[in-house]
């Protein structure tokens, strides 16, 4: 599917294009990224009605669109060319073809993090800190050409009073492992030809700055709509009590402030001074040591301190001039002091059809008031 602003790449494993015959029938494509595997997509190809029947059968029974198979999709508009997902086909729908209307075909799918979903296992670590474990368990993914690029930890090391444990799938084990530390895991893609890359890791807050959304009157912006919701309430401080096995004396932790330093806003919903609104938890951990119990702690403060302020909207890829990608990062302008500037792109999902691509984005960050001078903007 292609027209003179955007393009739209269908792809195997090892990129080569799909038949014009399947391209000819394909209707739309919708790919949801976000910083948590897994992501999805769904494409949709359809057929005329013939008095023969269905025009373009092969399309059901192309090797290329079977359960099982890998899939990836591209789009390009303008200079920007992306692999919006490296996926394997999960669900197929299919409507036959009536007097009145061609027939249609769906397949549906999960990107290749698929693959780490199928199994449960049971397994100990010990003496393994978090990212050695993870190390282990991304390791054969390698093979599906899945790249692990992850973020060592040093909590752990210390602590010897529990052995770690895996209890289900390889995803739901980093998933949940990331969620302690206030990391993310999910499958990243960038240029058409790049690697997929595994990432298990903090919120990339230092990644490049994608062009900016721009809100503007007169039709000189690029965002059909955008809203933000300034939560007081989000920011949660937690006051913990760890009970010390060998002394049998709880040890109190507290976190004050966020300590993931996004630098995004330039007055931050959570800070040492900062009263507002924000939540005081209470936590009892038992069985941990001091550092780790701290760290789940503070990771706890740091996700919700991040996500003080949020934004959900859609842009017009064509007026945009590029092609949003998460997780990632990217400016507003256009909304005022208190709005603009860097945010956190948590997800964005593509809506590519004949006639249209839009994108819709949730974005969030830590506070109000931009720390950037200047935005680029597509061009």
């Amino acid at each position: 599917m292609s027209t003179e602003s955007y393009q739209v790449h269908l792809m195997t494993e090892t990129s080569t294009g799909f038949p014009s015959s399947l391209m000819e029938a394909l209707e739309s494509v919708t790919v949801s990224q976000s910083d948590q595997a897994p992501q999805t997509f769904e494409i949709s190809f359809t057929s005329d009605y013939v008095s023969s029947g269905f025009q373009n059968m092969q399309i059901a029974t192309s090797t290329h669109l079977k359960i099982g198979e890998r899939v990836k999709i591209g789009a390009t508009v303008g200079t920007a060319s992306k692999l919006l997902i490296d996926g394997v086909i999960t669900q197929v729908a299919y409507q036959p073809p009536s007097d009145s209307s061609g027939g249609t075909y769906t397949v549906k799918g999960e990107d290749i993090s698929y693959f780490m979903d199928i199994v449960d296992r049971s397994m100990e670590y010990p003496y393994c800190v978090d990212s050695v474990i993870v190390a282990a368990i991304l390791t054969p993914y390698i093979t599906l050409g899945l790249i692990p690029e992850i973020t060592e930890t040093l909590v752990g090391l210390l602590d010897t009073m529990t052995t770690p444990q895996q209890m289900g799938t390889d995803r739901q084990t980093v998933n949940q492992m990331a969620g302690t530390h206030g990391y993310i895991f999910c499958v990243r893609t960038n240029n058409l030809t790049g690697s997929t890359r595994a990432y298990w890791g903090a919120p990339p807050y230092s990644d490049d700055i994608q062009p900016a959304l721009v809100l503007g009157y007169s039709g000189n912006g690029n965002v059909s709509e955008l809203q933000f919701n300034f939560d007081g309430t989000q920011p949660t401080r937690i006051w913990a009590l760890v009970e010390n096995k060998e002394t049998d004396i709880p040890i109190p932790i507290v976190t004050v402030t966020s300590t993931s330093m996004t630098d995004f806003s330039s007055q931050p919903a959570l800070t040492e001074s900062a009263v507002l609104t924000a939540k005081n938890k209470a936590m009892y951990q038992q069985g941990l040591s001091v550092p780790t119990a701290w760290a789940r702690a503070q990771a706890l403060t740091n996700c919700s301190a991040d996500s003080a302020v949020t934004g959900q909207g859609k842009v017009d890829a064509l007026r945009y001039g590029s092609i949003l990608m998460a997780p990632g990062v990217v400016a507003v302008s256009g909304a005022g002091s208190l709005y603009d500037g860097k945010y956190y792109l948590k997800t964005a999902t593509h809506h590519i059809t004949r006639t249209a691509y839009e994108q819709s984005f949730s974005i969030t960050r830590d506070g109000i008031g931009s720390t950037l001078s200047t935005v680029q903007v597509a061009s």
